[in-house]
């Protein structure tokens, strides 16, 4: 059996036992056709009618936008079936006078969910449920609200702040008392991230101290692989020793599964690779499990393009990988590395396009991923054909790669 297929069989021992208690406890104990819509039903005060809601899917980390509804005499309503086993769901605001947040809301077939809020501080919102996930997460969550009310509040004069700065950097009027407004502003935001950090590490550590007395649980484990990033991120990260100490706590059937990996690989990250060195390399499969190597496309140059099925830039920057790929096929290969589970990534890659070597590691961010210290996608990689690191892009723009190769190898 291929690695990759190991990994999978683990994942759904882990994973199907979850699914099936949520399926069951959410609605009494009788089975639950899958096909069953959940619900979620809000009702606001202290906001104005007309915002617009929107429910967001993650897989991993990864987030998509399913639905949105409008506010209409202070209440929004959802009606969707749950999507194969994924069942972390947030709902968000996109609005003057709201943060740039969350709320996590876990689902399951045949769920009516009910969410209460008071003001514009969606993060904290109420969430009724009988979801046994959710009902986990506000375990985690209890000792926190009045620090994360604080955190909003800051968060949103934060943004008010910046969009007055943009504004004002965007006119490009350069008098004195608009450049004297503009260091203020900058002065004013320092100050508040200072107050919004201290607020955080605040909050962080009652949940840490939450999660020390709880079993691991989806959201438990959610949260550790969230610790693991900003471990991998920051070197110095303040709760990095409370993170192994979770980790170790993990018994090793989670160790060992795909979330398990991508956790280790957080805590203990791989050495980094640097610009102008080699490549490193790793065993990938492609979607008949033959194995590949990076290796052996050495001599040309090579686009490794990290990417997932829910990442919305990935996909819309396949069209013009397709036509630099096909141009310039002689002289370049392009490697999309999916970091997404088996299953979703064979059906991403039934629904587009991707005639040139589309791989999986089967790690998830734990594998080669780790190794360059991404911590958004797509992330494309540019090695030269001798095999150095040549150049590394976050982010897709329109053309980026039509200009890129153009220069590096004519038109």
């Amino acid at each position: 059996m291929s690695n990759i297929a190991t990994i999978k069989m683990k994942l759904n021992v882990l994973f199907s036992g979850l699914v099936l208690a949520t399926m069951l406890a959410a609605c009494g104990q009788a089975p639950v056709d899958p096909e069953t819509p959940y619900v979620i039903e809000g009702e606001l005060t202290g906001v104005p009618d007309s915002i617009v809601v929107r429910l967001f899917q993650y897989d991993g980390n990864v987030g998509t936008m399913v639905a949105s509804d409008t506010l209409i005499d202070g209440h929004f309503r959802f009606e969707q079936v749950m999507a194969e086993s994924l069942n972390r769901m947030g709902i968000s605001v996109l609005e003057d006078g709201f943060p740039s947040m969350s709320r996590t809301i876990y689902v399951a077939p045949g769920a009516q969910i009910k969410v209460k809020g008071h003001n514009s501080y969606i993060y904290t919102w109420d969430v009724e449920s009988k979801v046994p996930e959710q009902q986990e997460y506000e375990k985690m969550m209890q000792d926190t609200k009045a620090d994360y009310d604080i955190y909003q509040e800051l968060a949103i004069e934060d943004n008010r702040l910046y969009q007055e700065y943009a504004r004002l950097r965007r006119s490009g009027d350069e008098s004195e008392e608009t450049q004297a407004r503009i260091q203020e502003i900058r002065n004013q935001r320092k100050a508040l991230t200072e107050q919004e950090d201290s607020i955080s590490n605040i909050a962080q550590s009652k949940q840490l101290a939450a999660m020390k007395k709880l079993k691991p649980s989806q959201p438990w484990i959610e949260k550790l692989a969230s610790l693991a990033r900003m471990c991998m991120a920051y070197p110095d990260y303040k709760f990095r020793n409370d993170a192994i100490e979770l980790y170790n706590s993990l018994p090793e059937d989670i160790k060992s599964s795909l979330q398990g990996q991508e956790i280790y690989a957080g805590l203990y990250p791989p050495e980094e690779a640097q610009d102008g060195a080699d490549f490193p390399d790793a065993t990938f499969y492609d979607l008949q499990g033959n194995e590949h190597h990076i290796a052996e496309h050495k001599g040309k140059y090579i686009l490794l393009d990290f990417w997932s099925s829910g990442c919305g830039p990935c996909i819309l920057a396949f069209p013009e990988m397709k036509q630099v790929y096909e141009k310039y096929q002689d002289q370049l290969a392009i490697v999309s590395m999916s970091i997404d589970t088996d299953s979703r990534w064979r059906k991403a890659s039934e629904e587009h396009d991707i005639t040139w070597s589309n791989w999986n590691e089967g790690k998830g961010t734990g594998g080669l991923y780790a190794h360059y210290r991404i911590m958004g996608i797509p992330y494309y990689v540019l090695i030269n054909p001798e095999g150095k690191i040549e150049q590394r892009m976050m982010g897709y723009g329109e053309n980026m790669f039509t200009e890129l190769f153009a220069e590096l190898l004519g038109e």
